[in-house]
């Protein structure tokens, strides 16, 4: 997980060192007349727990990956085409589940909430671009065992992600991976969002 945490923020870098250069070659057509900078949007969040993390303080072993699932609505602000900041929030989703001799139980998460500054790089001239992101996120971690609601764990702490969408005139479809260290547990997350630029 370090070594994943590592390049993705060497990723992050590479695109802020780009920034720079790229917003002076090039104007930002999402600061014109027709948009104000303000976008807002929902989408869905996996998060891919760590096994030994999602096992902690239980008597199992993780042979897959619990991914639990959360919805969430995103808001931001652009400054141009290259810098924007965002907050998200949202609610449990789909929990995954797991069972083996006398176990069953599931695994959700719950109040995520995030903040990141996010940088981005148009590609090409069809509104394609890709972003790299960097901030802090939360989210509580659910466990029940046969019926029983076992301890929670917590992901708190710095998070950075890369990605990539395609930018309408009105519209904004993005996917993203990111990755969190901190709090019980580490985690990856995987994020689909829609925005409407205003």
């Amino acid at each position: 997980m370090k070594k994943t945490l590592a390049l993705a923020a060497v990723s992050t870098l590479g695109v802020l060192a780009a920034t720079p250069a790229l917003a002076q070659e090039n104007p930002a057509p999402v600061s014109d007349k027709h948009h104000s900078g303000f976008y807002a949007g929902a989408g869905i969040n996996l998060y891919f727990v760590d096994k030994d993390d999602a096992a902690s303080g239980l008597p199992i072993e993780f042979k897959d990956q619990p991914s639990p699932g959360a919805f969430v609505g995103r808001f931001g602000y652009a400054f141009n085409d290259y810098v924007a900041v965002e907050l998200e929030a949202g609610v449990g989703g789909a929990k995954s589940d797991f069972e083996g001799p006398g176990i069953n139980g599931d695994i959700g998460v719950s109040g995520p909430l995030s903040a990141h500054a996010v940088f981005t790089m148009p590609v090409g001239e069809g509104g394609g671009y890709l972003l790299g992101k960097v901030g802090y996120t939360r989210v509580d971690v659910e466990r029940s065992l046969n019926g029983v609601d076992a301890p929670g764990l917590g992901i708190s702490g710095a998070s950075f992600g890369v990605g990539g969408g395609l930018r309408t005139e009105h519209w904004d479809f993005r996917g993203e991976y990111g990755f969190v260290s901190g709090g019980d547990v580490s985690t990856g997350v995987l994020s689909m969002v829609v925005l409407r630029r205003f």
